[in-house]
């Protein structure tokens, strides 16, 4: 239905032991699959420039290479560029997409559309898409390797929130939680730089009486009108 897998493909024992263990989606799919990562395609759309094979691909890029022509089109294009691994998508649906409405914007609103006129993804994914969860095997997987990575995907889902408001706010939470760790850590570092700045002793001298001499960068700081400390 899909068509975006061509070339190798997964041993189909792991494909039964993914759908088996772990569903399907509501149109018969496997909620996880195995995929070889050169063999996943997907849609792109945009304005492609076709070479001569004699061409070098380092000589494309001078003013004096001319394409053999120039089309505006949708193509299909590898999902991982310069990977070659057994990797593991999970399916997710059209709703993690955004309505059609939302994807079929120009791409300055946050949509897809492109000023071509053509959408950069390709069409809405009615059915849904499948998406990375970050599993990398450069080896021949096994059933517990695809197990404890689904395994950790899992349990991460149900630790976490159930509603796309939910997700949302937990995603603003751990945002303000290191905006807040930078500061104080900008903090840090400014007491630091100040610290090293100021005279030794606050500008007293070591031996002698008396004596009220306060360091320059305070006098200074008073004469620029800054009365207390500015963190």
């Amino acid at each position: 239905m899909r068509r975006d897998v061509q070339g190798r493909q997964a041993p189909r024992w792991l494909q039964r032991l993914l759908m088996g263990r772990y569903g399907r989606n509501p149109f018969g799919e496997p909620r996880f699959r195995l995929i070889w990562a050169p063999s996943r395609l997907e849609r792109s759309g945009g304005e492609w420039a076709d070479w001569d094979p004699a061409v070098a691909t380092r000589d494309r890029g001078k003013p004096s290479a001319k394409p053999v022509r120039r089309v505006r089109e949708l193509r299909w294009t590898r999902k991982y560029p310069g990977e070659e691994c057994w990797l593991i998508e999970r399916w997710v649906p059209a709703s993690s997409f955004g309505t059609p409405e939302q994807w079929y914007r120009p791409v300055a609103e946050g949509g897809t559309v492109l000023p071509c006129g053509m959408a950069c993804c390709g069409e809405y994914p009615h059915f849904g898409d499948y998406e990375d969860i970050g599993a990398r095997m450069h080896w021949y997987p096994t059933e517990r390797h695809l197990t404890t990575a689904v395994d950790a995907v899992e349990r991460s889902r149900e630790a976490g929130p159930t509603t796309a408001l939910g997700r949302a706010k937990q995603r603003t939470l751990l945002a303000e939680a290191e905006q807040e760790r930078r500061d104080r850590s900008f903090d840090a570092l400014a007491m630091d730089v100040l610290d090293d700045a100021a005279p030794a002793f606050a500008g007293a001298p070591m031996l002698g009486f008396g004596g009220s001499h306060r360091p320059s960068l305070v006098e200074m700081a008073e004469r620029i009108g800054i009365r207390q400390h500015p963190l």
